[in-house]
Order: C-alpha cells, then structure tokens, then sequence
C-alpha cells in the first residue's frame, strides 16, 4: 500500500518536472523568435515573416488560437531608436507537453518582449 502512495506521488513529480522543462523550452524558443524579429526590425526588415518562421521552426505553427507579434510589420527606424519586439501565446494548453488540465497548474500565457536599438548609420 505504501508503495502505490509514494509510486503514484513519484509518478507525478516527475511528470510535473517533464511539463515544466519543455514549458521553459517553449519560453526559450518565444524569447528567441522575439530577439531575431528584433535584430530583424532594426535594418527594416520582416518582423512578422521572421518570427512566424521561427515559431514555425520550434514547432509552434499550429496553435489554433495563433500567437501575436508587436509591431506586426516592417518599420523605419533611425540610428538610436529602440526596437521592441513582443511575442505572445495566449493559451499554454496548445504548447503544453502533457495537456492534463487540473493535473498541473500551467500559465495561461507565454511572451517575451526583446528591445534593441539600432546602431551605426
């Protein structure tokens, strides 16, 4: 009887600790795609195409409830002006690696915000 108690308390540790490993990856990979849509924005560039491609690349293209990028688009900036990049996944569920609702208690969204400032000429 001990045993099924401290197996099923184990069982649980340990799926906990493997929910909350790849919700970190998972932040890793919002936190990269933010700071490449930001170096991205600095020179003009495509901010919604590259953080689609990363997110695409992490494995994260088909959150039905998508993911907002802030600016979505191309901007003009000038030597000095900050750059700030806000990626957001509203719903956790759809990233989540166990999705066993009141098993573990998961964060209702994830984001990352990245500013960079455009240097040189």
């Amino acid at each position: 009887m001990e045993t099924a108690i401290v197996l099923l308390l184990l069982m649980w540790l340990t799926f906990g600790v493997i929910q909350y490993s790849w919700l970190f990856l998972k932040v890793q990979q919002i936190t990269n795609a933010a700071r490449c849509g930001a170096r991205v924005g600095i020179v003009g560039g495509d901010i919604q195409g590259t953080v689609k491609t990363l997110m695409d690349a992490a494995g994260m293209s088909n959150i039905k409830s998508g993911y907002t990028v802030d600016p979505p688009g191309p901007i003009s900036v000038d030597t000095g002006d900050p750059v700030t990049v806000t990626v957001t996944v509203p719903d956790t569920t759809k990233v989540a690696l166990i999705n066993a609702p009141g098993l573990l208690p998961l964060p209702t969204t994830l984001h990352a915000t990245v500013t960079m400032a455009k240097e040189g000429p």
